[in-house]
């Protein structure tokens, strides 16, 4: 049996949490809630996923943004530091430090570009959206149970190749915890 991939898609970064919330009393407690991400399109084009996907627990962000936060924070440092030697050793501070501080930036785990693009084409800047990719009577019962919530439903039914590539962005993150009462997979 095939993989569907679905998105509600809500408008404010919020709006998809406080939906799911709403749904998750009315629906209960059935299989699709323990499958579910949350994803934000912040500004700057930062993308935030968080919760379950693929069966693994993902708590990621993409930032496109070369000149992070951790390489500004070792430039300002070695500057700092460099400045105590003059000129010459705050050139060399300033220099160094942001390529300490932006080698830590890249050795923070990220998931594959190609699943970040797939994510920021369905969810405008500004937006949230409840992820799911599961089987499709999954996809149908969520996308039932976000019906009339003012969400946005995507979906796509996914290839082979598709989905396997999904679940490879994801395959070195924590096994997502079996919900209570389930039986395995």
């Amino acid at each position: 049996m095939g993989l569907d991939l679905a998105l509600a898609v809500f408008p404010h970064t919020e709006g998809a949490e406080r939906a799911f919330a709403e749904v998750r009393s009315a629906v209960g407690d059935v299989p699709w809630v323990h499958e579910i991400a949350f994803v934000e399109h912040h500004r700057r084009d930062r993308i935030v996923v968080r919760g379950t996907f693929a069966g693994r627990y993902v708590d990621e962000e993409d930032q496109r943004d070369p000149i992070g936060k951790r390489t500004a924070e070792g430039a300002l440092t070695g500057a700092v530091a460099g400045a105590l030697f003059g000129p010459p050793g705050l050139a060399v501070g300033l220099t160094t430090g942001g390529i300490v501080g932006g080698v830590a930036q890249a050795s923070v785990p990220e998931l594959h570009d190609a699943f970040f693009d797939e994510v920021r084409a369905d969810v405008p800047l500004g937006s949230s959206a409840v992820l799911l990719m599961a089987s499709p009577d999954h996809v149908d019962a969520m996308a039932s149970a976000f019906d009339g919530t003012g969400g946005n439903i995507v979906r796509r039914s996914l290839s082979p190749e598709a989905a396997r590539a999904l679940e490879d962005a994801v395959a070195g993150r924590p096994a997502a915890a079996a919900p209570p009462n389930s039986s395995a997979r």
